[in-house]
């Protein structure tokens, strides 16, 4: 009789044990279950069209599942409802100190997007990005083609390649990693000639009640601007530059903490160094870390503008 009855609870135990998590989002599901579905990844690892397949797992999530750990916009990113027939799976798990991400792979009849999202070890969510789409039509072209490299720290790298008979070979490299202010585009490389724009300042109507708030810069398309942040010595700058007629182009937008009048510039998961000095109406910026990231590779952030005077208001 006791033979009978450690059977029927090993039976038991084993039947609870296959029983499988329901990802479909129909029911409750909570967020540890949810994020073991996600097997972990060694990195690096290299994805590009012809192999995301083997990377992609069979085990699919519903778009109930995400909204009960994401909010509504972040979802719709990800799944767009107007797009029909797609099917969302699992790619896998990266696993960090303070943080993990989940890789997801959402497929339809055209293309495969694949996107990643962020928690913190308690399990808060803190960010996402769609990382790259593969055209379903540019499979093994030999004109066409893009992979996904995702390194240790992690860094996302997206490498695109196009051959053109008549433009010829034409490379774009851009680079995101998660840092305190979200992702991040940290790495921009192309030998594409970008297209004259207007430059647009995402700054430049926040608050100069500050000492060292406002505009320095030489021209239109070689500036830096700063705006108050919190406390009298916090700031929040935008920086931009073009050199050599413009064929070499940096941008930057970040947070300062000046300690009299010097201040550094540098963030988690991007390895550009910044040093901003400024003397009377002067601001000079010295680049120490690898800022390549954020300019093009033949020019740098040293440099030094004049602060411009603030317009008289009218009475």
């Amino acid at each position: 009789m006791r033979y009978l009855s450690n059977l029927l609870i090993l039976l038991a135990l084993i039947g609870c044990a296959e029983t499988k998590t329901d990802l479909s989002g129909n029911t409750p599901l909570k967020i540890n279950d949810f994020n073991a579905a996600f097997k972990n990844i060694e990195l690096p690892i290299r994805i590009n069209d012809t192999n995301l397949t083997s990377y992609t797992d069979s085990l699919e999530i519903g778009r109930k599942a995400l909204e009960q750990f994401l909010p509504d916009s972040v979802v719709e990113a990800i799944v767009p409802k107007q797009v029909k027939n797609a099917s969302l799976f699992t790619i896998g798990k990266i696993e960090k100190e303070t943080e993990y991400y989940l890789l997801l792979n959402n497929k339809d009849a055209k293309k495969q997007t694949v996107s990643v999202i962020t928690f913190s070890k308690k399990n808060i969510f803190l960010g996402y990005k769609i990382l790259t789409q593969f055209d379903i039509t540019h499979k093994g072209s030999q004109f066409y083609g893009k992979t996904l490299l995702i390194n240790k720290e992690p860094t996302f790298l997206v490498e695109e390649n196009k051959l053109d008979p008549e433009l010829g070979l034409t490379n774009e490299k851009k680079g995101w990693a998660y840092t305190e202010q979200g992702f991040r585009l940290i790495y921009l490389d192309a030998n594409i000639k970008p297209e004259q724009k207007a430059i647009l300042n995402p700054i430049d109507t926040l608050p100069t009640v500050n000492n060292y708030s406002g505009d320095y810069a030489r021209d239109k398309k070689n500036f830096i601007s700063l705006r108050d942040f919190g406390n009298a010595n916090k700031y929040q700058f935008f920086l931009h530059f073009e050199k050599k007629e413009g064929t070499c182009v940096g941008e930057l937008k970040g947070l300062l903490n000046f300690n009299k009048n010097q201040a550094t510039y540098s963030e988690k998961g991007d390895p550009c160094t910044i040093q901003f000095t400024i003397s009377g109406n002067i601001i000079k910026i010295k680049e120490d870390g690898n800022c390549g990231n954020h300019r093009n590779m033949t020019c740098y952030f040293n440099d030094s503008y004049d602060k411009k005077r603030k317009p008289k208001t009218k009475k």
